[in-house]
């Protein structure tokens, strides 16, 4: 399904999960989820963010945080000739071992991972390889082939040689006094004395500049200058044998390329359900049924940004929302005050059609259904685009032409306040054309406006609803409710006056609103 993202404030839903995730694959898919091409893959994502969720209520989460991220390591492994580092080894081999780790949670909680468990084995030849040749710090292992072996050895004793040579010179007369074995330092595989500037000029040697405290002068005495250059020798065969181990490894990991990122599938899929899972539990959603053809059933539901602004203590406690678009009521024609909600009973709904195509469980008091669209179209707030000198009318056509080009019976419509933005009875007559054509094309829908002619347009059109936002009389104040089946008023005047502006004014104004509108003014208690 392809839905207006942007405008439903989708990435709110992105960033929520992107936090619970544990992992950077289950991250990055967090950020990037969006509704599924197809309603079957949707229903495989609710059934295993359903699994997972049971899982986290049992208190049975895996361990996946800190794993580092091999896409790279495995994108340089597939070039031919390619020598990993040994860092990105252990890397994949910290991936294989926590990915083999999930096998017991995808056979104990049906659905969670709708692949083959075998997703999720390590391959034994590489496992085994690894074992061998990398230790635990990251590190080729001294012993990882006999040559690298015998090379660490005749480099052991030469270094042996070398610090032994080097103590000895310090025990001579003309450094004795500054004997200390800490004066002995490494560069590369050179071994220098670290001496006083004094000092440095008493013996015969190589200066290699300055010690890293800066106050010393490293010396390379000429009694190991022959060993540092054997050892550098055995330096330079130990580089080439590491990197002809690694790149035998590297050849090793390329045959297995293919089952590593199917590993790595697993993984994010299994991260993201527990993402989701923890979603689900901190807005208390379930899982809303998804069904085969164009349909919408909201059983008291709750904008999920609303409520979780509620349970922290940041916003009002939100009114739930109840409706049902189907054939028998495709679409709605939300009237009633500028307060009291009609955007966000727009939002809301767009919103929980999403989540549910992205396998998302909604928040919802209720059962609630969720039928397949292919699209969701969406027209909320001021269009108004000065990069394109756009006026908000403008923008709105540029929305209705969309519609137009893109509205089957399988779409979901959602446009706040069809036909503002010019004269109102020119609006009136493009929306009234508008709701005709989408009528005709058997779209569905929520459509907001103060236009009074489109409530009497909807109660002659069998396709088109009345419904409104509920107004208290007795208190002044909108309730945020929806109510099918009545068409509401704007309320502006008492609004107006609820919000300060002058009483001397307002009556003025129902003056005025007498004349323009007797008959608008005679069915409102102003």
């Amino acid at each position: 399904m392809q839905s207006d993202l942007k405008a439903l404030e989708f990435s709110g839903i992105q960033r929520l999960l992107e936090k619970l995730t544990h992992t950077p694959y289950g991250a990055e898919a967090a950020r990037n989820i969006e509704p599924a091409p197809e309603i079957s893959i949707a229903n495989r994502m609710q059934t295993a963010v359903g699994a997972a969720r049971l899982l986290i209520e049992r208190n049975e989460i895996p361990a996946l945080s800190r794993l580092p991220d091999i896409r790279a390591a495995l994108h340089q492994a597939s070039q031919s000739g390619a020598a990993l580092q040994g860092t990105a080894l252990h890397h994949i081999r910290i991936i294989m071992r926590a990915t083999s780790a999930l096998k017991p949670y995808v056979q104990g909680a049906s659905g969670l991972y709708p692949g083959a468990v075998a997703d999720l084995e390590s391959p034994a030849q590489l496992d085994q390889y690894l074992e061998k040749t990398i230790n635990a710090n990251g590190y080729l292992r001294e012993d990882a082939s006999e040559k690298l072996h015998d090379l660490h050895m005749q480099i052991k004793q030469l270094r042996g040689e070398v610090s032994e040579t080097l103590k000895q010179r310090l025990r001579e007369d003309d450094l004795k006094d500054i004997f200390d074995a800490k004066r002995i330092a490494w560069q590369g595989n050179r071994g220098l004395l670290t001496l006083p500037i004094g000092h440095s000029e008493k013996i015969k040697g190589v200066k290699r500049g300055a010690a890293p405290t800066g106050r010393d002068q490293l010396v390379e005495p000429m009694e190991v200058v022959a060993l540092n250059n054997r050892l550098e020798g055995f330096g330079g065969q130990l580089d080439r044998e590491q990197q002809v181990v690694r790149r035998a490894i590297t050849d090793i990991v390329r045959l297995h390329v293919p089952h590593l990122n199917k590993m790595l599938d697993a993984l994010t899929w299994i991260d993201l359900a527990f993402a989701a899972g923890q979603l689900s539990v901190h807005l208390n959603a379930t899982a809303p049924k998804l069904v085969d053809v164009p349909l919408i059933k909201l059983d008291r539901a709750y904008h999920p940004a609303m409520l979780l602004q509620f349970a922290d203590g940041h916003g009002p406690q939100p009114v739930p929302l109840t409706l049902q678009l189907d054939d028998d009521q495709p679409m709605l024609i939300i009237t009633g005050p500028n307060t009291g909600g009609k955007t966000v009973a727009l939002k809301t709904l767009g919103l929980l059609v999403t989540m549910a195509h992205c396998g998302l469980h909604i928040p919802a008091d209720g059962d609630c259904v969720i039928g397949n669209f292919r699209r969701v179209i969406v027209d909320i707030g001021d269009t108004q685009s000065l990069y394109h000198h756009l006026s908000t009318f403008a923008g709105h056509v540029e929305v209705l032409k969309r519609l137009i080009n893109e509205a089957d019976e399988n779409t979901l419509v959602l446009m706040d306040e069809l036909g503002t933005g010019t004269d109102p009875e020119e609006g009136a007559a493009l929306a009234m054309a508008v709701l005709d054509e989408l009528a005709q094309r058997g779209v569905y829908g929520m459509i907001t406006t103060h236009l009074s002619p489109l409530k009497a347009y909807a109660e002659q059109h069998a396709h088109l609803r009345n419904a409104s936002m509920v107004f208290d009389q007795e208190r002044l104040v909108p309730t945020y409710q929806l109510q099918i089946g009545v068409s509401g008023v704007s309320h502006g005047l008492i609004i107006a006056g609820k919000n300060g502006l002058p009483r001397e004014l307002l009556e003025r104004a129902r003056e005025h609103l007498s004349k323009i509108a007797p008959q608008h003014s005679a069915n409102r208690k102003l």
